[in-house]
């Protein structure tokens, strides 16, 4: 991060990066296409209305991993690495205090919540299944997305990829035993996840229980103080309300979607199509979470002209990704549903869908560089408004008002608006960072 060559450095932290949210992006996929095998539309439907579920597990470990390891980085560019190792620690302890909350409530209240997250008479059955098992293991879900974000911290993206990958390995093994072989529909897909979270876990606490972290996970740095509280919270929060708003845009949009006709298929074929843009995501935000220690390091040290190139570096590359991604999903979108289930009604909904998706698609890059930049730099406030901006204050009324007065066409345009107004957002809130990259 301090002396290679700026693109080398960042694509060296972003390739097992961009191995592991491949990984994450096909996680989320693989229980898609084998429950689609099956051939149930209300099947896939169940899985896409837990969806949210994913979201607020990810919503908790970002608060501490982005949180965490935007502060820890540059503890580190500051050779800080006492005050590095007790960030590490509190964000462990805190995480799994707030996981275990998080799950009891989410049992005690699974009925109301089923119905919150739109399932019919149709998908409740499957849903319930997929819904209570993902439930119990959500602490290893949470802490998986912790230890991702203190390894990136330290620039260990290696070990990131090594984290994801056990689980999506064992995840294809287990998807077609379980679901195809011993017809155990979504159960089945729930209990493979989660064994491969447990996995992923293991190999996560083996790491920071070695010698080859800098970071530490003990009880004995446990020892919180005002300043890394403010740092970790203040980066934190925007990043996991930006993952909790997605999860409850994906809610409301599951329920208004059902209210069309053919809703369920409408709900199968959304729920295909994100997820395969997902991919297209997942890679540029590889490329921006290899790209946030670097600038953080960089900038903790004081190395104003390398971190210039870093950011231009990074916004070249994920642009890039999200055209070529706009263009595959544009021209290949009904072949690619079609692969996953053999619906026509569900195939004709997740085509449409995609080829006005890809509109917004291509501002993505853009907006993660930008972002990734304001928390690298610690910038929290600007992080908190974009992060809240794009579900809150621009998707959320757009899908109501399109739906309302448009109908189908009007809930799939507003993906790509919300985008493109996010975007607008993003570029104007990031002055301080053109200005900081400028001056320095």
């Amino acid at each position: 991060m301090e002396k290679a060559p700026v693109g080398q450095a960042i694509m060296k932290l972003a390739i097992p990066m961009m191995v592991a949210m491949l990984a994450q992006a096909i996680y989320n996929l693989v229980d898609m296409f084998f429950v689609g095998k099956v051939g149930d539309p209300n099947m896939l439907a169940a899985i896409s209305l837990v969806f949210p579920i994913f979201m607020l597990a990810q919503t908790i470990g970002n608060v501490f991993a982005i949180g965490g390891s935007s502060y820890i980085s540059r503890l580190l560019g500051q050779k800080n690495h006492e005050e590095a190792k007790r960030t590490s620690s509190v964000c462990f302890y805190l995480a799994i205090i707030i996981a275990l909350i998080t799950t009891v409530l989410l049992i005690l209240f699974k009925g109301r919540i089923l119905t919150l997250l739109g399932t019919s008479v149709a998908t409740y059955h499957h849903t319930d299944d997929y819904y209570t098992i993902l439930v119990i293991f959500l602490p290893t879900a949470i802490l998986n997305t912790l230890f991702s974000g203190l390894m990136r911290s330290e620039g260990a993206t290696d070990k990131v990829m090594k984290l994801q990958l056990i689980g999506i390995i064992i995840n294809i093994i287990l998807d077609p035993i379980l679901i195809l072989q011993l017809n155990m529909g979504t159960k089945g897909a729930a209990y493979a996840t989660v064994i491969g979270q447990l996995l992923s876990f293991i190999y996560g606490m083996y790491y920071f229980c070695g010698k080859k972290t800098n970071l530490s996970i003990t009880r004995t740095n446990f020892i919180m103080n005002l300043n890394m509280t403010r740092e970790v919270f203040f980066i934190g929060i925007p990043a996991g309300m930006s993952s909790l708003l997605t999860g409850v845009a994906q809610m409301f949009n599951n329920r208004i979607a059902i209210g069309f006709e053919n809703g369920d298929q409408i709900v199968a074929g959304s729920s295909v199509a994100m997820r395969i843009a997902s991919l297209c995501f997942m890679l540029s935000f590889a490329m921006t979470m290899g790209y946030q220690p670097f600038a953080g390091f960089n900038y903790g040290a004081k190395n104003y002209q390398r971190l210039r190139k870093g950011f231009i570096y990074t916004l070249f590359s994920t642009t890039t990704v999200c055209l070529l991604g706009a263009c595959i999903f544009f021209f290949f979108g009904s072949s690619i549903i079609r692969f996953f289930i053999n619906d026509e009604k569900t195939i004709e909904a997740g085509a449409m869908i995609f080829r006005v998706f890809v509109i917004g698609l291509i501002t993505w890059g853009v907006q993660d560089t930008l972002l990734t930049s304001l928390q690298a730099l610690g910038k929290s406030t600007r992080a908190l408004i974009i992060s809240l901006s794009r579900q809150l204050v621009f998707y959320l009324p757009l899908l109501f008002i399109l739906s309302n007065y448009f109908g189908f066409k009007g809930f799939i345009f507003a993906f790509p608006l919300s985008d493109i107004c996010s975007t607008i957002l993003t570029i104007s809130m990031s002055g301080v960072l053109f200005k900081i990259i400028k001056e320095k």
